[in-house]
């Protein structure tokens, strides 16, 4: 049955662009207006995920995610929220939502979620099925003749997931096929050892799985196996007691399925979120939060941390008389010679908005950053883009700023470069609070 959505939220204008914009990705999608109509149709018909704000009239937000689980536990929820305080939000997912995100957002942060929300739920209810069907095959095994039990051997080695079976000392007595494919151990390898062998957390993690299966069954947990070759293989895995006729344990069930691709597919989708697509700099949201984090390791560790901000001179100039077209293989240009200038998995280039860029350089000081500038600013100058040049403005940080004083002192010096002719790179003097210019020629 394909996938079909239900929104509940009382900005109409946006709900209509919501709704709109899933109906062209070709999913199913419903709208109400306030949680007594959204309850009505959750009662009458059946739909895969419910996108709700938090704030909304009569019923409160927290109320209807738990009356939403129960008439339906596998409905999927995305909480949309405009509160800063995220603490209901977090309560909506303790109950069970799977994700939310704040107002206002952009329409591709959107679909990451509900993609990824669909994904999740469909991945559920696979493995819920997987479980509820191997957990009855194990309970046969145990009480049918060897001609069963060779063919539950056989069925659980057609799986391409991994199946274990634990003793009640916690040692492995059975794995599949798929496990050996997965793990990379034989069967005379794993099976007699202790299940600590593939669980990264050791004593520790079996120790808290323990405690967890004393609840009751574990479905769906996210961890990682330890491989053979010490890989760290990512796994969705399901974990139940099987018991007698009696009701004693006899064993532990493990299924674990590899979500290797899945993860993939997550970072790639996260990475399209935070990138600049016409550049392939990061964008400036995640220039935030990545400056935030940098300056927090520069304040915890003590190391120097510098940032550029520059921006075209005569970019309009020469995107009126050259074209758009045009215009954009400048800012391409810049997005490859930033990282060209800069080092890999150290230092960050970003697209801060029109034909204005940032460069973050952590444990870098101020004359290292400024080698880094002018290396940049000549680098684009050589292309001879009529007459378009960079104005660059470097700041390092100090302790007594916070991150908005930070970007504002720099795009301060960065005028400045602009205001002294352009075409050079100024850095900030902390001591007379004004913009010092630099030689264009800095020692390399």
């Amino acid at each position: 049955m394909p996938d079909r959505i239900l929104i509940v939220d009382v900005e109409l204008g946006a709900v209509e662009v919501v709704r709109q914009y899933l109906l062209e990705e070709g999913i199913e999608c419903e709208a109400v207006y306030n949680p007594e109509e959204a309850l009505e149709r959750l009662e009458s018909d059946r739909f895969s995920l419910l996108i709700m704000d938090l704030e909304l009239p009569g019923i409160s937000g927290l109320e209807l995610v738990r009356r939403a689980f129960s008439l339906d536990p596998d409905l999927g929820i995305l909480i949309t929220t405009a509160a800063m305080d995220v603490s209901s939000a977090i309560e909506a997912m303790r109950l069970g939502a799977y994700d939310f995100l704040f107002k206002p957002f952009h329409i591709t942060e959107l679909a990451f979620a509900v993609e990824k929300s669909l994904e999740r739920r469909r991945l559920l209810m696979e493995n819920r099925q997987y479980q509820l069907l191997l957990e009855e095959r194990v309970r046969e095994a145990t009480a049918e003749l060897r001609a069963t039990k060779e063919y539950l051997e056989n069925l659980l080695n057609s799986s391409v997931d991994t199946v274990l079976t634990i003793s009640l000392d916690y040692t492995v007595t059975y794995i599949n096929h798929g496990a050996e494919d997965m793990l990379g151990y034989s069967a005379g390898e794993l099976v007699g050892q202790s299940i600590t062998t593939v669980l990264p957390g050791g004593e520790d993690e079996l120790d808290a799985f323990t405690v967890e299966l004393d609840r009751g069954p574990i479905r769906n947990h996210e961890t990682t196996l330890v491989a053979r070759d010490g890989r760290l293989i990512p796994v969705m895995v399901s974990i139940s007691r099987v018991r007698g006729e009696g009701g004693q344990i006899l064993s532990t069930l493990a299924i674990c399925k590899d979500i290797t691709q899945q993860k993939q597919l997550e970072s790639e989708l996260k990475e399209m979120t935070i990138k600049d697509s016409l550049t392939d700099l990061y964008n400036q949201r995640h220039f935030y939060q990545r400056l935030e984090a940098e300056i927090e390791r520069s304040r915890r560790q003590g190391w120097s941390l510098s940032l550029l901000l520059f921006d075209v001179d005569h970019f309009k100039t020469y995107n009126d008389r050259r074209g758009h077209l045009a215009g954009d293989s400048v800012l391409r240009t810049i997005g490859e010679l930033v990282r060209e200038c800069t080092r890999d998995y150290v230092d960050s280039g970003f697209r801060y908005g029109g034909d204005e860029f940032t460069v973050i350089l952590p444990e870098t000081a101020e004359p290292q950053a400024c080698q880094v500038a002018e290396r940049i600013r000549a680098t684009f100058e050589a292309q001879h883009f009529d007459g378009c040049t960079l104005s660059v403005g470097v700041m390092t940080f100090r302790e007594d700023i916070n991150a908005q004083a930070f970007i504002r002192l720099a795009d301060g010096t960065m005028y400045g470069a602009k205001r002294s002719g352009g075409n050079r790179v100024c850095v900030y003097d902390p001591l007379n609070e004004v913009v010092f210019v630099a030689k264009s020629e800095v020692a390399q």
